[in-house]
């Protein structure tokens, strides 16, 4: 993000029987890649924001998945094959919107794996660790709010110009969800009663 300051990203995988589907893709060693082949082939890349770009065009390069993007979203090194929306790559999946948010492009992916599973990027996240961060990341991201668990991320409110009761109604699609499960474009998985701390972060932020 700057001199000296690196903080750690996420990226999500999906295993289906067609292949893989990657969120937030994340450029990895090679040791990496091997452990990722090992689980099939790469079928798909979805495209939730415009902010995490900088590794899928090696993505499409390495793989030539069908890339999901939305209409509007920002698009740099690919081009989308398939517009996400009504349709997704994976079945009984719903894109979730920020109604109300002016900044980047962004959605959310809601599953129905593991009892409903909420895929975000940089929106929510989950700063429970700060396992990938260098020491500058580790101070500058702490002073800039990124702490303390599930959190609707300060920096994404001011580049979305949502705050009180505009945090409710951008995150209104998301409350309405159920879901156990939690993964971000930040942080560590949450396994196990997701929604409700999302619906706490929902509240913190709108008071904040």
């Amino acid at each position: 993000m700057g001199p000296a300051m690196r903080i750690g990203r996420t990226m999500t995988i999906v295993v289906q029987p067609d292949g893989l589907v990657i969120l937030n893709a994340v450029r990895l060693c090679a040791e990496g890649e091997q452990e990722l082949d090992r689980l099939g082939k790469v079928k798909h890349l979805v495209k939730l924001s415009d902010s995490h770009g900088i590794d899928e065009p090696y993505y499409v390069d390495r793989y030539r998945p069908e890339v999901w993007a939305l209409p509007s979203a920002k698009l740099e090194g690919i081009v989308a094959t398939q517009a996400l929306g009504p349709a997704t790559p994976m079945p009984g999946s719903t894109v979730l919107h920020f109604p109300g948010a002016s900044g980047w492009q962004e959605c959310a992916l809601w599953l129905p794996h593991g009892g409903g599973t909420l895929v975000a990027c940089d929106a929510l996240q989950n700063h429970a660790d700060r396992e990938g961060a260098s020491f500058v990341g580790r101070v500058m991201t702490s002073l800039l709010g990124f702490k303390g668990g599930v959190i609707v991320a300060p920096m994404w409110r001011k580049y979305q110009k949502v705050s009180g009761e505009g945090v409710r109604t951008a995150m209104a699609q998301i409350a309405a969800r159920d879901f156990q499960n939690l993964a971000t474009g930040h942080g560590p998985a949450v396994v196990g009663r997701a929604s409700e701390l999302v619906r706490s972060a929902i509240e913190g932020a709108a008071h904040a």
